[in-house]
């Protein structure tokens, strides 16, 4: 920003005299100063020397004596062209008075008189602002005013107008993506909530390395990625947070990149096929993460609850705490019911025949597919079984159905009445 002027009738005609000054200047062109009014911008001032200084001997000069001052001090002999500064940040270059510690009072080969070129003049107070392994583009150029005004501002750090309207001078696409239906909080606290505004050891001017930006307000999830026996593969790589979220404003809740679902499967292009009919709850809603923590976590496949990865197990009521998140554990706790489970013969409970058998309790996964089936129930056409693709060969009918997989011969069920045999008692210990 350029200095406010009011110039006196003779400098009316312009700020910078350039060459003219010199050759008009006497003190100039006597020999004595012929190099003070020499360079890219010169000062109006100079056009006459006693408009800055008044003589206090003649003749001039005398040798080892003194025989011209100052008409006035810093600033007041400044301000008697340049209006005083007055909003609420002043440069504290300003502030003190010493506008010559910027400027050259007669010429430079800088504009606006600088004293040496922009970054050098603002980098011999900031030191700490101008040398970065990922400077800011301005930083990096040298224009530190194309953020800070030089002299005054109503803003903090002598900003040109307040955050984030800075930034969107520059970052016009940031501005368009604010208005998208969901924006990070942190844009709240301003853009330097996350980027440092002059430079940084990181990429996009990050204040923190990796995620450590974003796990500075988000610690729950920090704490999960951080310890974590599993760890969401996407987020240790280079993008991080940003390969699922977007860092500033998305149409999708939690900043998604695009629809919950669509985002894992872009990447997990096997869990779903086209012919899967009958799709797990949570991922007909569109929610993986009913069953999956998206960050890290304590269980395998990020699982949010315990679930076993051995095909037998011996049930207790902690087994399976996963699918009991949702499912009714009433289904696996009653030998024989009538409203528990529709995989029933008559009232016998056919989940329980599977699960409570201490011996060779079978997992869920034995006859459930996880995600997507063909059949309903989500009941599998095969399932792996160590090295085999066991099959199940599960058919349905209106009062329950039949199954002949390679675990047991054919059998069949019906809720209307028992068709299948009960199983022998158990020989009774000879005495």
């Amino acid at each position: 920003m350029s200095p406010r002027l009011v110039l006196p009738p003779l400098l009316a005609a312009g700020l910078f005299a350039g060459a003219s000054a010199a050759a008009d200047n006497p003190c100039a062109a006597s020999g004595c100063h012929e190099t003070l009014l020499q360079g890219r911008s010169v000062h109006a001032a100079a056009e006459s020397c006693d408009g800055c200084h008044e003589a206090t001997a003649k003749p001039h000069p005398q040798k080892g004596k003194k025989t011209f001052r100052l008409a006035a001090q810093q600033p007041d002999l400044c301000q008697s062209c340049h209006e005083a500064f007055k909003k609420a940040v002043v440069h504290a270059a300003v502030k003190d008075g010493t506008c010559t510690t910027c400027h050259d009072p007669h010429a430079s080969k800088e504009a606006k008189l600088l004293s040496s070129p922009e970054k050098d003049l603002c980098g011999a107070c900031h030191s700490d602002h101008v040398e970065f392994k990922v400077p800011h583009g301005p930083v990096a150029a040298g224009a530190c005013t194309a953020c800070h005004t030089p002299h005054e501002s109503d803003d903090k750090a002598l900003l040109l107008k307040p955050a984030p309207g800075l930034c969107f001078g520059c970052h016009t696409d940031l501005e368009q993506a604010l208005k998208k239906k969901v924006v990070h909080a942190a844009i709240e606290g301003g853009c330097t909530s996350c980027h440092d505004p002059h430079g940084s050891s990181n990429p996009k001017l990050l204040a923190e390395a990796g995620g450590g930006v974003c796990f500075s307000c988000h610690a729950d999830v920090g704490d999960r990625v951080q310890k974590g026996a599993v760890v969401h593969a996407a987020v240790k790589s280079a993008k991080g947070c940003a390969s699922c979220h977007s860092p500033h404003a998305a149409d999708e809740p939690k900043l998604l990149l695009s629809p919950e679902k669509d985002l894992c499967l872009s990447c997990h292009k096997t869990v779903l096929a086209k012919t899967m009919t009958v799709l797990h709850g949570p991922i007909a809603q569109g929610r993986c993460t009913a069953c999956h923590d998206p960050h890290g976590g304590p269980n395998p496949r990020l699982l949010v609850g315990t679930f076993p990865a051995e095909p037998y197990v011996a049930y207790t009521d902690k087994e399976f705490g996963l699918c009991f998140t949702c499912h009714n554990r009433d289904l696996l706790r009653f030998p024989d019911t009538s409203f528990a489970t529709g995989f029933r013969d008559g009232e016998r409970n056919l989940h329980y025949l599977h699960v409570n058998d201490k011996a060779k309790g079978r997992s869920c996964r034995l006859c459930h597919a996880m995600h997507g089936a063909d059949n309903p129930a989500l009941i599998a056409e095969k399932v792996t079984f160590g090295s085999w693709a066991l099959p199940l060969k599960f058919v349905k009918n209106e009062n329950g159905g039949s199954c002949s997989p390679g675990c047991h011969k054919p059998q069949s069920y019906s809720r209307k009445g028992a068709t299948l045999k009960p199983e022998p008692a158990p020989a009774a210990p000879k005495k």
